[in-house]
């Protein structure tokens, strides 16, 4: 079995905060991450132990910048399955972020 997960969209829509709840098929201790281009934010991550149920924020914000023309990064995720990316503002256009798990 291979330690990355497949890639999967965590997209905010223009006009929202948020991404829909993520499946990442499996726990993992880690989280890739891509960002594109977006509004001027802070991102932080929300975890659930399903997809329907109750998300917490984890960890420390990410920042971004509008002079922030894409990035990759790696977040601790701890073992969750169930994720959401949240920006602290509202996007102007849909904002596709890239994620997918690892395992140590």
């Amino acid at each position: 079995m291979s330690v990355y997960g497949e890639f999967r969209a965590a997209t905010i829509t223009a006009g929202a905060t948020s991404s829909a709840a993520i499946d990442l098929g499996r726990p993992y201790d880690y989280l890739s991450v891509i960002l594109p281009s977006m509004t001027a934010c802070k991102l932080r991550l929300q975890v659930s132990e399903t997809v329907g149920g109750t998300y917490y924020d984890l960890g420390k914000d990410v920042s971004t910048d509008e002079e922030t023309y894409g990035r990759a990064d790696v977040w601790r995720l701890g073992g969750y399955q169930f994720v959401k990316v949240v920006s602290s503002r509202t996007q102007v256009t849909s904002t596709l972020i890239r994620v997918r798990g690892m395992r140590y």
